[in-house]
């Protein structure tokens, strides 16, 4: 049975967009941070959709959520994603998550 719940936790224009995935059998989360300047730099350069962008990126996140055993953020900006612009895996993220 899937568990997890996500949600966008903050979306003004001018910020960072924040999504939190959350386990919801442990009650623990990841904050996924997609920083603004990465989704300026893929729409202007690539002419590439930002939001299929996160939501492949939160899809991979999926199997990392359900093994947490305290709350983290993962911060996407331009140095963790690289020039290709694809999403990371979970084994790759889980090397980049921060503990809260």
């Amino acid at each position: 049975m899937n568990n997890t719940a996500i949600e966008k936790i903050e979306a003004r224009v001018e910020k960072d967009t924040v999504w939190r995935v959350s386990n919801q059998e442990n009650g623990h989360f990841l904050d996924v941070v997609f920083c603004k300047e990465l989704e300026n730099t893929m729409k202007n350069k690539r002419n590439f959709s930002f939001n299929r962008f996160e939501s492949e990126q939160l899809n991979n996140l999926h199997s990392l959520v359900s093994n947490l055993d305290e709350n983290f953020k993962l911060i996407l900006d331009e140095n963790v994603i690289g020039i290709d612009y694809l999403p990371l895996s979970s084994e790759d993220a889980a090397d980049l998550v921060e503990a809260l």
